[in-house]
């Protein structure tokens, strides 16, 4: 009995030296295949710096890595050339991987020598949008926090006539513009104001422009930050001072 015990027991540790044999011979093989095998490389343009959205990308921006062919994205660019004085769709980190999706390559207007018109400001106007400037102040913009690439939505407020009674009015507060993308902020003057001002650039529909001009020219404008992530647009009837005498007002307006 001794004896099969013995018997079995070196079976057993003849089992796990073979085993560990197998496996450091196969750890040696793949080790060296690993080692052994070449990856065919492709350049690839990524972000170098931080790109908001809607800007005019410039080569400074950009850099050129390589990665395995194998794991190359779809609509990657391999040189600095095929991105450079592209507009960035989207706000773009340093190390971001720049594919056809990120970016628009908006075609130029030529005049009648073939020769490109226009600024490349305009290429960051979208479609169907226009480019207006509207100054605001340090708390009307939310602290000068709101930076090109991001969306805010235009309040305005403004005194109105009453049409029944002409010698009375009332002032009232409502949404110019919802979910307005901020193409470039600036410095700015106002005479009028005499405190320092900001000149945002807002991309907007004709409507909008229309409504945050007349805005602007006869009362005053105040920016609320979005979220890029809510994309809302909000159905709320103009507020005035006879709001606060609603007796539902705090149930109304939380």
């Amino acid at each position: 009995m001794w004896g099969n015990y013995m018997q079995r027991k070196g079976f057993f540790l003849l089992a796990l030296i073979c085993g560990l044999i197998a496996a450091g011979s196969m750890y040696i093989y793949l080790n060296k295949a690993s080692q052994s095998q070449t990856f065919a490389l492709k350049p690839l343009v990524r972000a170098k710096t931080n790109i908001p959205a809607r800007t005019v990308i410039t080569a400074s921006q950009l850099e050129v890595v390589e990665i395995p062919i194998q794991g190359y994205p779809q609509g990657g660019f391999s040189t600095i050339q095929s991105v450079e004085g592209s507009v960035a769709l989207l706000n773009l980190s340093a190390g971001d991987l720049v594919v056809n999706a990120m970016v628009e390559h908006q075609s130029i207007r030529t005049n009648s020598d073939g020769k490109a018109t226009g600024s490349t400001t305009s290429l960051t106007v979208p479609n169907g949008k226009r480019a207006v400037a509207v100054p605001i102040g340090l708390v009307s913009g939310v602290g000068y926090a709101i930076k090109p690439g991001d969306h805010v939505d235009v309040m305005v407020t403004i005194e109105i006539k009453d049409p029944n009674v002409n010698t009375q009015s009332f002032t009232t507060t409502t949404l110019a513009a919802q979910d307005v993308l901020v193409l470039s902020v600036g410095d700015a003057k106002d005479e009028k104001a005499k405190v320092e001002t900001k000149s945002y650039i807002l991309s907007l529909s004709v409507p909008q422009a229309l409504a945050v001009t007349h805005g602007s020219e006869k009362g005053s404008l105040r920016l609320m930050l979005r979220n890029p992530l809510n994309t809302e647009i909000r159905q709320d009837a103009p507020f005035s001072e006879k709001n606060y005498m609603e007796p539902n007002y705090i149930n109304n307006y939380k």
